[in-house]
């Protein structure tokens, strides 16, 4: 069961990766959670994570520094997210 601090982490993860991510993938979160962000989209995030991850080391190798810069935040966000949900034991925001 979730405490009131692992709801307030959980949904302050979550507030923060909304505002990173891209549309697309948005799309595909709220078609698998609806209204909700629960365990149900831990593999695509976790799949996003790697995702980022190589996104962010090819940009740096370009040299596209802010773009890198917003990759690495979006990959911490991600982090963090998965992290609190793993936490979570209902795992779920909404």
């Amino acid at each position: 069961m979730a405490t009131p601090h692992s709801a307030a982490r959980l949904a302050a993860c979550t507030d923060c990766y909304f505002a990173l991510e891209r549309v697309e993938t948005l799309e595909e979160v709220a078609a698998l959670g609806g209204a909700a962000l629960d365990r149900r989209a831990l593999p695509l995030l976790r799949r996003r994570l790697a995702e980022e991850d190589g996104e962010g080391a090819r940009l740096r190798a370009r040299g596209y520094t802010r773009m890198a810069e917003k990759s690495a935040h979006l990959a911490a966000s991600l982090r963090a997210l998965i992290a609190a949900m793993e936490e979570d034991g209902d795992g779920g925001v909404g």
